[in-house]
C-alpha cells in the first residue's frame, strides 16, 4: 500500500488541520488514551551496546541535548594475548585486598620480564583516590581503563560470576570508555543472544524468509581489566528501605481518592470489593452500534492484500532472570492509577525513605520505580493523561499531548524522552549504590510510557516490556531484535502500528520490510483478533483527497483506541489479573487469551510467543 502519492499540495493544509484534530481527540478522549512520541539520537552517541545510533532528521534537535560527548581511545595494545599490555615497558596496576574487610589495594608493578613488585602503598579501593590512582597508573602505559572525564555516577562492573562491583567516581563529566574498558552506568550492558528465523509454516505471521542473525555476547569479564576488578567492591542488593513517615503521610490523599474511585468502578485492586457500578454493558452496546455503522459503510469488507511482517523465532537462553510479564503489566498500569501500587511490588527508596520518582510538568515525563520480591528494579513510565493522576496533576496532560504531537508529526526528540533517559541513569546509579547488578534494572510503560521505556532501552540496553509503544525514529543495527526488550501491539489499536515495521492501520509511516526509518526497538508480540482491524485498514487506505473519508478514518481511530488500546486489553490477552486496573469496563476483549503468560520471564515470554507464531522481527 503506497501512501506517498496522497500528500499533494492541494490537501496539505487541510490534512494538517485534520492531523491536529485527530491528535487532539486521541490525547483527550479517555483517561488512559494513546501516547505517541518519536525520538532520534546522535549517531555514535548513546546507542545500545555501543552501536551507532542513526536518525531520520540530522538537523536541529528541538527536544534537548541528545547526550554527553564521548572521548576516543588513546592507544591500542601491542600484545593481542595481553590486551592491556605495552611491549617493553613496566606496567603498574592496583590489586590485592585485605581479609579484614578494609578492601585496601596495593600498587603492583609488572616488569617486561614478568616479575612483579608489590611494595607499593595500599589505598582504600572504595575511595575516589583508588579510582584516580588506578586511572593514572593505567593511562601511563595504555589506553585509559576509566575515561579521563569519569562519569558522575558510581562505576558499575559486572563479573562473569554475577557479582556487582562499584567504585566511587570523583568527576562530574561524561565520557565513554574505550573497548575493553570499565563498563559504566553510562554504557549499555551486554545484550543476550537471540536468533531471528522464519516461523513455522502454520504460523499466522508471514512465512517470509528472515535471515538468521545471532549476535555473540562477550564474556562479562572481558569488559574490565584485572586491575579494575581489584579496585572494586563486591556488594549484594539491599532490602528496600520502608517509606518514611513523611512520605506515607504525603501519599494519604492519593490513596483516599483512589479508594473512592474504586467504589465507582474507575479503578480496581486485588483484595478490595468489586464495584456495584459497571458501565460495561453500555459500552458494549455503543461498540456494537459503531461496528454496525462500519458494516453499513462497507468498511468490514475484505481489504486489499496487506504486507505481512517478518516472524521471529527465539533460540536464546531461558535462564536469564527478569521480572514477569504480570509484574511489568501491573507496574505500567499503576502509572495510570492515582495512589496505585503494583501487586506484590514495593517502592524503590533512597536512604531517606522516599520512593524514587520523576515528574516534569513542562515535558510530560513522569515515572516511578518499584522493586520485585526477587530484588529486581522496574522503572515504570507514565502514559498520556496519567489516567486518574490528572485529578491531582491536570497540567501535565497538556505537555504530554504536545509530546505526542511532536513525536508523531516531526522527527525531533521530545524533551520527555531525554528526561526519561536521565532518570534511568539516576536509578542505575542509586541501584549500584545499593548493591544491585547493572542488569537488574528494567523499564516498562504503556503507550507514551512504553515509548519512553523503549527509547531508554535502546540507549542503555535495559530489558523490559513496552505495552502498545510506537516505532522510534532513532535506530541501531538490528533494531534490538536480539535484546531483552519486547513490545506488544494489539490488533485494532492504531498506536503500536504507527511504525514502519507493522503494516496496515495508518497511512503516516508505510510499512518497510526489515524495519524502515521508524521501527520499534525490540521484538513485537501481536495480540488479539486480526479481523478487528479490517475497518481501520480500509479507512486508512482511503485517507487523502476526500475530507469525508479522512473524517471517517479519524472517527475509527478514536473509537479503536478506546476499545483496543487501554491496559486492560493487554492484561486480558496475556492472562494477567490486573492489580491495579483502570476503567476495565471500557476495554473490548478480542482474540485468544494466552493463559499463563503472566507468570513468564522475558526470555520465556519470547519463547512462548515465537512458538505461538505471534512474535515479529522489528
Amino acid at each position: 500500500m503506497t501512501m506517498n502519492g496522497r500528500d499533494g499540495g492541494d490537501v496539505s493544509g487541510r490534512r494538517a488541520s485534520v492531523y491536529a484534530g485527530l491528535a487532539l481527540a486521541l490525547g483527550l478522549g479517555v483517561a488512559a488514551a494513546s501516547g505517541h512520541g518519536v525520538a532520534w539520537a546522535d549517531s555514535g552517541g548513546e546507542g545500545a551496546r555501543g552501536a551507532a545510533v542513526s536518525h531520520s532528521d540530522p538537523g536541529t534537535d528541538t527536544g534537548g541535548s541528545a547526550g554527553p560527548g564521548r572521548s576516543p581511545a588513546s592507544s591500542a595494545p601491542s600484545d593481542p594475548a595481553k590486551p592491556n599490555s605495552v611491549a617493553g615497558s613496566a606496567r603498574t596496576h592496583w590489586g590485592g585486598s585485605s581479609t579484614d574487610g578494609s578492601h585496601r589495594a596495593k600498587a603492583i608493578t609488572t616488569h617486561p620480564d614478568g616479575s612483579e613488585d608489590t611494595s607499593g602503598a595500599g589505598i582504600d579501593s572504595t575511595s575516589s583516590e583508588a579510582v584516580a590512582k588506578l586511572s593514572s597508573a593505567e593511562t601511563a602505559s595504555t589506553a585509559p581503563l576509566i575515561s579521563t572525564a569519569a562519569v558522575h555516577n558510581p562505576v558499575v562492573v559486572k563479573t562473569s560470576r554475577g557479582g556487582v562491583h562499584r567504585a566511587a567516581a570523583a568527576s562530574s563529566g561524561h565520557a565513554a570508555s574505550p573497548p575493553g574498558s570499565l563498563h559504566t552506568s553510562e554504557q549499555a550492558p551486554p545484550v543476550r543472544s537471540m536468533r531471528a528465523q522464519t516461523p513455522p509454516s502454520e504460523s499466522p505471521i508471514a512465512t517470509h524468509t528472515a535471515a538468521a542473525a545471532t549476535i555473540a555476547t562477550p564474556a562479562a569479564d572481558t569488559l574490565v581489566s584485572p586491575a579494575a576488578r581489584a579496585a572494586a567492591v563486591t556488594t549484594t542488593p539491599q532490602t528496600p528501605t520502608p517509606l518514611s513517615p513523611i512520605a506515607r503521610i504525603l501519599a494519604v490523599p492519593a490513596h483516599i481518592v483512589n479508594r473512592l474511585l474504586g467504589l465507582v468502578g474507575v479503578t480496581t485492586a486485588a483484595g478490595t470489593p468489586a464495584s456495584a457500578v459497571n458501565p460495561g454493558p453500555v459500552v458494549d452496546l455503543v461498540y456494537a452500534v459503531f461496528r454496525r455503522l462500519e458494516n453499513l459503510a462497507g468498511l468490514d469488507s475484505p481489504p486489499a492484500a496487506q504486507p505481512v511482517p517478518i516472524g521471529q523465532t527465539f533460540t536464546g537462553s531461558l535462564t536469564t532472570p527478569t521480572p514477569t510479564v504480570a509484574q511489568f503489566q501491573n507496574a505500567s498500569t499503576a502509572e495510570y492509577v492515582l495512589g496505585g501500587v503494583p501487586g506484590g511490588l514495593t517502592p524503590f527508596t533512597t536512604a531517606d525513605g522516599r520512593q524514587m520518582t520523576s515528574t516534569n510538568i513542562l515535558t510530560g515525563e513522569a515515572a516511578k520505580v518499584w522493586v520485585t520480591p526477587q530484588k529486581q528494579i522496574i522503572i515504570a513510565y507514565q502514559g498520556t493523561t496519567g489516567g486518574t493522576n490528572l485529578l491531582f496533576d491536570p497540567l501535565i496532560v497538556v505537555s504530554q499531548f504536545f509530546t505526542d504531537l511532536q513525536g508523531i508529526f516531526t522527527n525531533t526528540t521530545p524533551a520527555a524522552f531525554h528526561d526519561s533517559l536521565r532518570f534511568a541513569r539516576q536509578v542505575q546509579a542509586e541501584a549500584a549504590q545499593q548493591g544491585y547488578e547493572p542488569d537488574a534494572v528494567f523499564v516498562t510503560g504503556h503507550s507514551l510510557g512504553g515509548w519512553e521505556a523503549e527509547y531508554v532501552a535502546q540507549h542503555t540496553g535495559m530489558g523490559g516490556i513496552g505495552f502498545e509503544s510506537l516505532g522510534l525514529s532513532s535506530t541501531v543495527p538490528g533494531n534490538g531484535g536480539d535484546s531483552l526488550f519486547v513490545n506488544t501491539s494489539t490488533y485494532g489499536d492504531p498506536a503500536g502500528y504507527t511504525s514502519t515495521d507493522l503494516p496496515g492501520l495508518q497511512p503516516f509511516t508505510p510499512y518497510v520490510a526489515g524495519g524502515g526509518s521508524k521501527p520499534h526497538y525490540g521484538s513485537i508480540v501481536l495480540l488479539g483478533d486480526p479481523s478487528v482491524q479490517i475497518p481501520l485498514i480500509n479507512a486508512a487506505a482511503s485517507w487523502g483527497p476526500n475530507i469525508i473519508a479522512d473524517l471517517i478514518f479519524g472517527a475509527i481511530v478514536v473509537a479503536d483506541v478506546t476499545f483496543y488500546h487501554l491496559p486492560g486489553v493487554q492484561a486480558h490477552s496475556l492472562g494477567v489479573n490486573p492489580d491495579p486496573g483502570v476503567v476495565l469496563w471500557l476495554d473490548v476483549d478480542s482474540g485468544p487469551v494466552h493463559t499463563g503468560y503472566g507468570d513468564l520471564t522475558i526470555p520465556e515470554f519470547l519463547q512462548a510467543t515465537s512458538a505461538a507464531g505471534i512474535l515479529v522481527k522489528p
